[in-house]
């Protein structure tokens, strides 16, 4: 399928899945920086080897099993966040408040989110965002709606038309998002002039043809 409508795009990223700074690269690594740090700690009696998720990332939250502390980390490098160790017997600092975003993305909720100015086709947007470690993103509220919208202005007056995750490629009229979340918010615009086939969702405001000029 060619995708071939030719539109700016947002980046999104999930902050806490985050392995390593935008298009790092860590050598014999078979995941993340996390996975490479516990590849070559030293267990013995004591010695802190981090812990990671499924995909290799740092869990934001790290706590040490010989000594009992819990502390906060940078997901991005596995560094202690300071005043947020806490002793054993006292509840741990909520990680989630210590949110990082890569410079120049901006952050909302959980995730951090990147406008591309620059026109390409929702195939090649995904696979752009997917090279920065992000994917086209996905909208879940009107706020989050509202905001990445607001990305989209810069600092022009004018909203220009902007991919963002979803599409029915797999199955006309059944709609995904390109992150896998689940797509549950669906304030869109309904097109009903277009063509029956595989669409794509794009900002400001309605679902185009994806196989389409403009």
């Amino acid at each position: 399928m060619n995708l071939l409508s030719v539109w700016f795009m947002v980046c999104g990223v999930l902050t806490m899945s985050q392995a390593a700074p935008i298009n790092s690269t860590i050598t014999g690594s078979k995941g993340g920086l996390c996975d490479y740090k516990r590849l070559h700690c030293i267990v013995l009696a004591g010695a802190f080897c981090p812990r990671c998720d499924a995909d290799g990332n740092f869990l934001p939250q790290q706590c040490s099993g010989s000594t009992g502390y819990c502390w906060c980390v940078n997901v991005l490098t596995g560094e202690e966040i300071p005043n947020t160790k806490t002793p054993p017997g006292v509840r741990p600092v909520s990680c989630a408040q210590y949110i990082y975003c890569p410079y120049g993305w901006s952050s909302f909720g959980y995730r951090c989110f990147l406008f591309i100015d620059t026109p390409k086709t929702w195939t090649e947007a995904e696979f752009y965002c997917q090279f920065e470690g992000a994917n086209l993103a996905s909208v879940h509220s009107d706020e989050e709606n509202h905001f990445i919208q607001s990305l989209t202005r810069g600092n022009t007056h004018s909203f220009p038309q902007t991919w963002i995750g979803g599409s029915d490629a797999i199955q006309l009229n059944l709609w995904m998002w390109s992150d896998g979340s689940k797509f549950h918010y669906e304030n869109w615009f309904n097109d009903n002039h277009e063509k029956k086939d595989a669409r794509c969702l794009k900002m400001n405001y309605y679902c185009k043809a994806c196989h389409t000029h403009s």
